[in-house]
């Protein structure tokens, strides 16, 4: 944007959610914005602002991208002398919808900030004598081909009108009224036409974007509705995450090496210098900057020549929560501070804990967790891979819109995240002969059908079987005890769950993660201690006994969106949206209380009888 612009924070993750390329954001003065693409991610030479991420390439590689990850520019607001300057680069965004209408006599004016000569941090009002303020209108075009534009107010109001009335883009003439029947109209104050524009479809649209004043190039016509702009149909991103595991996790990062890889812009002078005075000066600059000696980055250009840091192509499998998993359950030796997955396996000293016999719930425990580890640090990649609009048709589908809409970029936006966790696994061979409860199969596949039925994608990831829905259960509950213990907030803490009968994965992460480097504030490390953890996970099973709308939560037919919990509600279970994988669904408390009339036995009663 130009200096006359807003400038409105935004925090990293949300770059990759709901606040990526493509969305509206609600920004400083209640103006609302569409974020441009990664296009315009530059700065005056035309240079991308964007930031590579290293030491990614088995994520990229198992998620068949191609493509190199790079964290969105970040600006800084400094006050000099009274005034307050924008330092670093920013993300540019767009007056979106570009309409406004006046709260007093409803006439639509377009873009009044433009036409009016005044600033978007400035009130408009209106022109026509009322002088009421004017507000943003709320409505939008949303194409399932992934298209956004302002709403054809004048195509709309005269729908089906037998006259002509020509449309005029740079007056006011149009206005906001209400029928007698409580119907929404958009009135001509030419000729007195008016049409209904709530819940409308359309069989063209103009544009391809907000910032993108070309035509869009059509195969077919889209499918176009007129929505309000906090409509889930405006803006579906799609993101993965995956963690840094083993071998890229294990790079020393304060090595000259490591440095000199990641300063690309160093490398390129260096590789451009021909002049030998020149390019030992070259060498003495970035000795000083790294404290150390030339021969230590001439060392360090040799190993980049030779291939550092030495990976080439992974040949693991691309199933990322398979090999993640894996790198759990391996103990690694001599791990560094610096290292970005530091894991502290607390099994043995699990399976030692020594419990008064009467307590026969924490004996069951202790038997059913079969790998208990304190995740000391872990890395997180949070990967924008783009955004989808509109309403799923079945002959054209949504396409994935990337971010930079053409789909030629050779990067990505992506974040990275510091943190730390627990992770535990459960027996494998005792859940196995509990998902074979007929009972417990009955209860999983009423879920598959209505899952099935309900359109919603929750990842390829996903299997809903038993297992899952045990696991997904257990990991609620337990971020709804560390939110007591830990000090942290539910919003704040995340899960991740490994689950396949196929490769023997039954295993729950319970993790934070921050953009700050220097991570979290070990209150998980903490509470992920043996003994502390055993003191959750009983807390845990035990308030899934029960809920505060019992006996209505736990014998409710289906509860959340497409009826897709059981036993689960704010009251037990649900936790905020941020915090689950999911979308808060596929939960259900009888599978761990069990439930005599259905024939779902008690879950630790069954742990206890299990040889």
């Amino acid at each position: 944007m130009n200096n006359e612009s807003q400038y409105t924070p935004v925090r990293f993750s949300h770059l990759t959610s709901y606040s990526g390329v493509g969305a509206i954001v609600r920004g400083s003065e209640d103006r609302l914005m569409a974020v441009v693409d990664t296009r315009y991610w530059t700065d005056q030479a035309e240079r991308c602002t964007a930031t590579s991420i290293p030491y990614v390439n088995r994520i990229t590689q198992a998620l068949g991208l191609g493509q190199e990850l790079r964290m969105p520019p970040t600006a800084q607001e400094v006050a000099r002398r009274g005034t307050k300057k924008i330092t670093g680069s920013s993300l540019p965004a767009v007056l979106f919808p570009t309409y406004a209408s006046c709260k007093k006599c409803g006439l639509l004016h377009p873009n009044p900030w433009h036409h009016q000569g005044k600033p978007l941090v400035e009130k408009v009002y209106c022109q026509q004598g009322c002088r009421g303020l004017l507000t943003q209108v709320v409505w939008c075009c949303v194409s399932n081909k992934g298209y956004l534009d302002d709403v054809p107010w004048h195509a709309i109001c005269h729908e089906g009108a037998d006259g002509k009335c020509e449309a005029d883009y740079q007056a006011s003439y149009l206005k906001f009224i209400i029928s007698a029947n409580g119907k929404r109209l958009v009135q001509c104050t030419k000729c007195g036409y008016s049409h209904q524009y709530e819940k409308q479809q359309l069989g063209f649209i103009s544009k391809q974007q907000p910032w993108i004043y070309a035509p869009p190039e059509l195969d077919a016509l889209p499918q176009v509705e007129i929505v309000e702009i906090n409509s889930a149909s405006v803006y579906l991103p799609e993101r993965v995450n995956a963690l840094v595991i083993p071998p890229e996790s294990r790079i020393s990062q304060s090595t000259v090496v490591d440095k000199l890889y990641n300063n690309s812009t160093a490398l390129r002078a260096l590789n451009n210098i021909d002049n030998p005075l020149r390019k030992k000066g070259k060498l003495k600059t970035l000795a000083t900057q790294y404290r150390c000696t030339v021969d230590d980055i001439k060392d360090a250009i040799q190993q980049i020549n030779n291939g550092y840091p030495h990976f080439g192509q992974f040949s693991s499998s691309d199933n990322l929560k398979e090999e993640e998993y894996k790198a759990f359950l391996t103990q690694l030796e001599d791990i560094k501070d610096d290292e970005d997955f530091v894991t502290e396996h607390q099994t043995q000293q699990w399976k030692a804990l020594s419990v008064d016999e009467e307590e026969g719930n924490l004996t069951a425990l202790i038997k059913l967790v079969d790998n208990q580890i304190v995740v000391k640090r872990l890395r997180e990649i949070l990967v924008f891979k783009g955004f989808k609009r509109g309403t799923q048709a079945e002959e054209s589908g949504q396409p994935l819109v990337p971010p930079d809409i053409i789909g030629k970029s050779d990067w990505l936006p992506a974040i990275e995240l510091f943190g730390e966790g627990v992770f535990f696994t459960l027996d494998d061979a005792l859940l196995s002969d509990w998902e074979q409860i007929p009972a417990v199969k009955k209860r999983v596949e009423e879920l598959l059908n209505r899952y099935e039925k309900s359109g919603l994608h929750l990842g390829e990831d996903i299997t809903i079987t038993p297992r899952f829905v045990l696991l997904h259960t257990l990991a609620h509950l337990m971020m709804r005890e560390l939110e007591n213990s830990a000090g942290y907030p539910a919003a704040s803490l995340s899960e991740r769950i490994y689950h396949s009968r196929e490769d023997n994965m039954a295993g729950v992460l319970i993790y934070v993660a921050v953009a700050d480097v220097v991570g979290s504030l070990g209150g998980i490390v903490d509470n992920a201690q043996s003994s502390e953890f055993l003191r959750l996970l009983s807390n845990a099973f035990k308030h899934a006994q029960w809920c505060p709308l019992d006996p209505v939560c736990t014998e409710h037919q289906g509860q959340g969106p497409g009826w897709l919990n059981r036993a689960a509600c704010h009251g037990c279970v649900l936790v905020p949206e941020t915090a689950c994988e999911y979308g808060n669904v596929l939960l259900d408390r009888v599978f761990i209380k069990g439930s005599r009339a259905l024939g779902i036995p008690n879950f630790l009663t069954f742990v206890a009888a299990y040889q």
